[in-house]
């Protein structure tokens, strides 16, 4: 079993300086961006300021919010999809030799088929509802999620395993006890890639044929020069990719403490079932 290290500051200075600089950064390139759309004079429909976006956000919020609740939808139920749909076949490629050998290429060549493509066609099996879209976005996250779960299994060295043999336990309490905990950091790697993943699949199904989203929404306003919104749509979205992105990495830390040790999630949940 390979040791996993991680680059987690434990001084307060030093998590305030990870947490500040992004976000000094972030708030220069806002300014800056703001400063050169007033100064010249860059139309809205080109490229709108930052407060103009906010205002936008602000003042079409009841449209937005309500297109964003369709597509979280889609983004959920695609992710929740694509990790059992990774699992199983992670597994199987791991166990079956057989079915890896059959399987495994086809995975990987379901990737070089571009996804706008097979839209057109689940829309004409599906229809214009959300099951075109929830498999779209199944489709464009499940790869890195099977083979962060396949690599994940596979790390674990043959030692351990003939260990585990030797005080007879069976396929099922080393997969339990072994094999899955040593995989968890391939695991949530790849769960994290597929939250940013998700939610790109399901805009794309949008785009290409929905009639509500975030997507859609984007499509209509940017066939009608409404450019502020698309941003306002961009910056909703985004910010919930982040939070998704996020709480992902905060069950991450909360499910590996011999990775990250104890962190402060870990004693409040400890203690508090105590």
């Amino acid at each position: 079993m390979t040791a996993v290290t991680t680059d987690v500051p434990t001084n307060p200075w030093s998590r305030t300086k990870v947490v500040a600089a992004p976000l000094v950064l972030a708030a220069a390139s806002l300014a800056a961006w703001e400063i050169s759309v007033r100064l010249l004079a860059v139309p809205s429909y080109v490229l709108p300021a930052p407060s103009q976006i906010a205002a936008e956000i602000y003042v079409d919020r009841k449209i937005i919010f309500s297109q964003l609740g369709v597509t979280l939808f889609e983004i959920l139920s695609g992710y929740f999809l694509s990790c059992v749909v990774g699992f199983c076949l992670s597994i199987l490629i791991v166990y079956s030799t057989a079915f890896r050998r059959g399987v495994l290429p086809l995975v990987v060549a379901s990737q070089t088929i571009p996804v706008i493509a097979i839209a057109p066609l689940l829309v004409i099996w599906f229809g214009y509802n959300s099951i075109p879209r929830i498999i779209i976005t199944a489709l464009v996250a499940f790869f890195p999620l099977t083979i962060s779960f396949v690599t994940g299994l596979q790390t674990i060295e043959p030692a351990f395993i003939n260990f585990f043999r030797s005080l007879k336990a069976n396929e099922i309490q080393i997969f339990t006890k072994l094999r899955f905990p040593a995989a968890l950091p391939n695991i949530f790697g790849g769960l994290k890639v597929a939250t940013t993943l998700a939610v790109i699949g399901a805009t794309i199904g949008e785009w290409v044929g929905a009639s509500a989203g975030l997507g859609y929404l984007m499509a209509q306003d940017t066939a009608q020069l409404n450019t502020t919104r698309v941003f306002a749509s961009l910056v909703v979205l985004g910010t919930f990719g982040m939070g998704f992105f996020a709480i992902v990495g905060l069950i991450e830390r909360w499910s590996m403490p011999w990775v990250y040790g104890q962190s402060r999630l870990s004693r409040w949940v400890r203690d508090d079932t105590r």
